[in-house]
């Protein structure tokens, strides 16, 4: 070989690019990751407690309530209390003083009046003597009217006038010390009047008798208190 072969054959092993080494083989892809099981359904929800039992009603328990009341309040209902208990019993009095007046009205009508009655209004000087077999009559204070336990005394009474017709009686009303003399002038003489009818009712003669009041003035006790005033307030029966 030539030295000029040489020198081409040396050119062109050093033109020749060298050869690059052999590629590796491709790198195996990686494995997907395992798939995670789905999580599990969610549990259904618990079934809701069943209702309580109802219970019956309980009755309403009602408290009374007590008003406390003042004792102002408390002295108020006990004069209205008071104050309807009078007028009840002042309307009682009016009902038989009403009672009264028409037992007299009927005996005015149907017993002729009295030719032998008088009725005196001031007291005379002479004292009479009391019939003591008679029982006196006592009235409430400001009052003409007979009681009850009065009338059964009048009973008594009549029953002695009917067996002795000869004796005039005088029928003395009397007051006591309260109110002016005039007031109690006609006072006496009303009670005077209501025993007089209430005996001719009873069917005594009206001849036999004679009216009088002394007011005031001839008191049976002489103390001013409620004792002396009560036995004061009468109709005495005098012999004439």
């Amino acid at each position: 070989m030539t030295a000029s072969a040489v020198r081409a054959h040396v050119v062109e092993e050093e033109e020749k690019p060298p050869e690059s080494p052999p590629e590796a083989p491709p790198a195996a892809a990686p494995a997907p990751p395992p798939k995670e099981d789905p999580p599990p359904p969610p549990a259904p929800p618990p079934p809701p407690p069943p209702p309580p039992p109802k219970e019956a009603p309980k009755p309403v328990e009602v408290e009374e309530t007590v008003e406390v009341q003042k004792p102002a309040e408390v002295q108020k209902a006990v004069e209205e209390k008071e104050a309807e208990v009078v007028i009840a019993q002042q309307q009682e009095e009016v009902v038989k003083e009403e009672a009264q007046i028409a037992v007299e009205q009927d005996a005015e009508k149907s017993i002729e009046a009295p030719k032998a009655v008088t009725i005196i209004s001031a007291p005379p000087e002479e004292s009479d003597v009391a019939i003591y077999d008679l029982e006196m009559v006592y009235f409430a204070y400001d009052k003409s009217i007979i009681t009850t336990a009065f009338g059964e005394a009048l009973q008594k009474n009549y029953e002695w006038i009917a067996e002795n017709p000869d004796v005039q009686i005088q029928l003395e009303g009397h007051c006591d010390e309260r109110g002016t003399n005039e007031y109690n002038l006609a006072l006496g003489e009303r009670r005077a009047k209501a025993v007089f009818d209430y005996l001719i009712s009873l069917g005594a003669s009206p001849s036999q008798f004679s009216l009088v009041s002394f007011g005031e003035e001839r008191p049976a006790d002489q103390g001013s208190n409620e004792v002396a005033w009560r036995n004061n307030r009468r109709v005495e029966f005098t012999r004439l």
